[in-house]
């Protein structure tokens, strides 16, 4: 069952068609830089409401940097283009392990206004850098994404498949879901499910879409579900 979806930016070029961000961004401004973020929030949340509407409750998610946050209103971009009703899911922000650890004091003078706002924090790429509970204590994040390198072959591989238990068990100690990222197969998923992981997300479950694709999937398997 899909229970999140997370967006990611990419561009349709005419002759080259479906373009990833490191084919387009290089060269681009600071300015540049958070106008794009700008654009991919609010397209985000409008994403959201528009699921919700059809009675679709998905929390999505969209990667984000801690200097984004520093340098944009992305609370009042939120709350501009998300819908009224208290029950909507609301929004996550995916900030990588390293930010988390080098800009604490600058999330921590941001997270109440986001809270407020219907969007909570997410640390992704866990277990690329060097996080202490201390982290974990000074701010409030609602899940936390075990790094591929630890999740793909974690069923035939008792080092990462240790590595992921402690990671979920560290999770859930401090009223957090452990999500794996990159699960390619269903050997893994059997044994994250083992481990006590709360959820997914790969190239096993579905590949990138449109929104209209997300929406049209999640439709199919409702009704299948109903069947």
């Amino acid at each position: 069952m899909a229970v999140s979806a997370e967006a990611f930016v990419r561009v349709t070029h005419p002759q080259h068609g479906v373009l990833p961000p490191a084919r387009f961004l290089g060269g681009a401004s600071d300015e540049d830089l958070n106008e794009l973020a700008a654009q991919a929030i609010a397209r985000t949340v409008k994403t959201s409401a528009a699921f919700f509407r059809a009675g679709v409750s998905m929390k999505f998610s969209i990667n984000i940097n801690a200097e984004t946050l520093a340098k944009l209103p992305v609370a009042i971009l939120v709350e501009k283009h998300r819908p009224p009703d208290d029950q909507w899911p609301g929004l996550v922000f995916d900030i990588t392990e390293t930010q988390v650890l080098t800009k604490t004091a600058l999330l921590k003078s941001r997270i109440a206004g986001l809270h407020q706002a219907g969007v909570s924090l997410a640390i992704d790429n866990f277990g690329r850098g060097n996080s202490s509970f201390g982290i974990f204590k000074e701010l409030s994040f609602s899940e936390l994404k075990i790094d591929r390198s630890f999740v793909q072959g974690c069923a035939g591989n008792q080092a990462d498949a240790n590595v992921c238990k402690s990671m979920i068990e560290w999770a859930h100690n401090f009223g957090s879901k452990a999500s794996a990222v990159g699960i390619e197969t269903s050997e893994d998923v059997r044994k994250l499910v083992e481990l006590g992981c709360d959820s997914g997300q790969g190239y096993l479950f579905a590949k990138p879409m449109t929104e209209q694709e997300l929406m049209d999937m999640v439709m199919a398997a409702r009704s299948a579900s109903k069947d």
